[in-house]
């Protein structure tokens, strides 16, 4: 829930919040990494892709789970729960939200 009425209030987080991090070590030897290192830097992206499924379901009641989130995917899945027909070109057969057909 949003708790600042402006992005002018809004704090953005600083080293000092951050909590203390201990990094670890691990012997370990990987054929395909310089000198035997692994990667570790796709890891914080992660939960990044999950972070954005869970935020369009809180927004829209529909649940993607196709990467990428495309507002035309995001609009036939919202069709498809709503038991909308939709067009080829993916306009729902009644036209576009806001729209009266003439």
């Amino acid at each position: 829930h949003v708790t600042t009425a402006t992005f002018r209030e809004y704090h953005i987080p600083e080293f000092a919040d951050v909590p203390r991090t201990e990094v670890y070590f691990a012997d370990t030897a990987d054929a395909l990494g310089p000198l035997g290192a692994k990667s570790m830097s796709e890891s914080p992206f992660l939960p990044v892709a999950a972070a954005l499924a869970n935020a369009v379901r809180d927004a829209t009641g529909v649940r993607l789970d196709t990467m990428p989130m495309t507002r035309d995917r995001v609009c036939l899945a919202i069709a498809a729960s709503r038991g909308t027909p939709v067009a080829p070109d993916g306009v729902p057969a009644d036209g576009p939200a806001g729209h009266t057909p003439a």
